[in-house]
């Protein structure tokens, strides 16, 4: 019996889905809980496995199309199962026209992506030609193309055009809107971490976990929040909404982009269970096993670039959060110490804020407790 591979419900609020690329071509041997197509969101993208064991007969659904969660994009059958008997299945739960079916066998279609306008919804003839018609079109828009760039007048070499994913797409305008919608101010704060090196070292000598800086400097985040709570709250409207849960976003770059898996409740988490958290997400992130449901909800975002030695950065508000906190390079500098020089591990901090809600002394008096902690950080340990 032929078994469907349908688009996946993957958060609550998932209503559609692109199939991106299929992992196996028709013919192919799967098992039970075999990676076998990608599906993506507007913001993540995932794995698709296989229903059942069987050989991949058909699929229904292209690379680069988006159908409603639920829908059959491709189909299962069990070994030595014909062809045949897939299409009489799938015909027998499909309403169209003789002329419709041909029609549809002659140029590889699907009858299934196609919504008939016939009496009960029968597809006709007309319904077959338009979606051939639709999808010329859209093949027409979306494909890759090649042209030349005209500048001041001088044709120049042929660039190539090509349509964002949805991860960019989401990317582009959620960026476009924060920076035209929030009034952004940045302010910096030099730190000096030299304690803060020494506790993750000896840290990771004794402890099977290896905590990272993300991991301190996240739970130095939550302590710093407590006592200026603005920086965690939001704008709605012309309402503040007051968050009273602190979940921190961790910005995660990936190949094609950059997401972020949100630690829901840091506030209720002791320095060793933040640090596991944020690995698995982190790590679920790069591997495209995200939720919907963890890429939501996030009150403060962190977004680190220290390992690629950059001194400064303006970090962009992540909405409908207030603030974000850039982490930049950690170096060594001479610093003057009980009349001393002295060599110190120096770190800058980049704070992003909503100048609507956030005033320059509430940031300043945010940075400054975060650089008490991390200066005098036996505190993230409690």
């Amino acid at each position: 019996m032929p078994v469907n591979v349908v688009m996946p419900k993957l958060g609550l609020t998932m209503k559609e889905g692109r199939v991106d690329r299929w992992l196996k071509k028709v013919g192919d041997i799967v098992k039970k809980g075999e990676e076998i197509v990608e599906v993506s969101t507007d913001k993540i993208t995932n794995v698709v496995e296989s229903p059942a064991d069987g050989i991949l007969a058909k699929i229904l659904v292209n690379e680069g199309e988006i159908v409603p969660v639920a829908t059959p994009i491709g189909i299962i059958t069990a070994e030595g199962e014909k062809l045949e008997e897939v299409e009489k299945s799938e015909e027998k739960f499909i309403k169209a026209t003789p002329v419709a079916k041909r029609l549809a066998k002659e140029n590889n279609i699907d009858l299934s992506l196609i919504t008939g306008t016939g009496p009960g919804g029968r597809i006709t003839e007309e319904d077959v030609k338009k979606f051939i018609s639709e999808q010329k079109v859209k093949t027409e828009e979306e494909g890759p193309k090649k042209e030349v760039a005209i500048i001041e007048g001088q044709a120049l070499e042929k660039v190539e055009r090509m349509p964002m994913d949805n991860i960019r797409k989401t990317i582009s305008q959620r960026m476009k809107k924060s920076w035209s919608e929030i009034p952004h101010v940045t302010e910096d704060i030099k730190v000096d971490v030299t304690e803060l090196v020494n506790l993750r070292e000896n840290l990771n000598h004794i402890s099977d976990n290896k905590f990272t800086y993300t991991d301190l400097i996240a739970k130095a985040c939550v302590i710093a929040i407590k006592k200026n709570p603005v920086v965690n709250w939001s704008i709605e409207g012309e309402y503040i909404i007051k968050n009273s849960s602190i979940n921190l976003g961790i910005a995660v770059a990936l190949d094609n982009g950059l997401i972020v898996p949100v630690v829901k409740e840091a506030d209720k988490k002791s320095l060793l269970e933040l640090s596991k958290n944020i690995k698995e997400l982190s790590e679920r992130a790069r591997n495209n096993k995200l939720t919907p449901d963890e890429i939501i909800g996030s009150t403060f975002t962190i977004t680190n670039l220290g390992m690629y030695e950059i001194d400064s950065f303006t970090p962009i508000i992540n909405p409908p959060e207030s603030a974000i906190l850039g982490v930049n390079k950690i170096y060594k500098e001479p610093v003057v110490l009980d009349d001393n020089i002295v060599i110190r591990h120096i770190m800058k901090l980049s704070l992003s804020f909503d100048h609507r809600l956030i005033d320059g002394a509430t940031a300043a008096k945010f940075l400054l407790d975060l650089k008490k902690t991390l200066e005098n950080p036996l505190s993230l340990l409690i």
